[in-house]
């Protein structure tokens, strides 16, 4: 059987950083890295660099640097925190909420009637409700 060799795969340096950044697993100790937890302990830290995800404990444990292969950058930042804006908009660059800029347009202030109605009706009690309610009431006054 003749078997055709398929050709080499190869995976780049951002091909590793990618696939750490997008891991959601501790490379030291493979626990899942949760975004809310007690303590200082198992905050989640993120690799300046390559953007992988840790525990701020096993950062500390791997020598206080990243353990991916080819980064050992040694600069962490925490989970979540704000490094700020990222994209700054200007009310100019906005599309007008209605034709005259006055307001919002008729189709939203129809959408938002419309979804007003709908949690009215979900607010209000049903027949068979009303009517066990009228039951009650009923037995109570006499």
């Amino acid at each position: 059987m003749d078997e055709q060799e398929l050709p080499s795969l190869r995976i780049t340096e951002d091909d590793i950083t990618e696939a750490n950044r997008l891991s959601l697993h501790c490379p030291i100790c493979a626990g899942a890295v949760e975004n809310n937890v007690d303590g200082d302990v198992l905050r989640p830290v993120v690799c300046a660099k390559c953007g992988t995800l840790y525990h701020k404990t096993c950062w500390e444990q791997s020598g206080g640097k990243c353990a991916v292969l080819g980064c050992e950058h040694d600069t962490y930042y925490v989970h979540g925190h704000d490094l700020g804006p990222a994209l700054k908009v200007d009310y100019r660059d906005l599309q007008q909420a209605s034709p005259n800029g006055r307001g919002p347009s008729r189709r939203t202030r129809r959408l938002k009637d419309e979804q007003r109605r709908q949690v009215e009706q979900l607010r209000r009690p049903s027949l068979l409700q009303r009517f066990w309610q009228w039951l009650l009431d009923q037995i109570k006054i006499e």
